[in-house]
């Protein structure tokens, strides 16, 4: 019983380590500033305030999204783009 729960953790210690999976500095998502017909960055204090086409959505949390969203981050609209690993 004890050399079958030994092999186990062997096992998951090994898949985890053997485990080559992209660092989260390359994953990371762009943010670009939303910008205005002149160049200046549209300000907000909630996400609902920037402006957006009817394909972008607005970001829900800020843990891996998958698409394009839109988020408010220190009064400035950005656009956040997903990286692919």
């Amino acid at each position: 019983m004890r050399t079958r729960i030994g092999a186990l953790v062997l096992a998951i210690a090994a898949g985890l380590a053997g485990c080559n999976g992209p660092s989260s500095e390359e994953c990371a998502s762009k943010q670009l500033p939303v910008k205005n017909v002149q160049g200046d960055v549209y300000r907000c204090t909630a996400s609902e305030d920037c402006p957006r086409s009817s394909r972008v959505s607005l970001c829900v949390s800020d843990t891996g999204n998958q698409e394009e969203c839109i988020r408010c981050v220190d009064t400035q609209c950005v656009l956040v783009t997903p990286e692919t690993c």
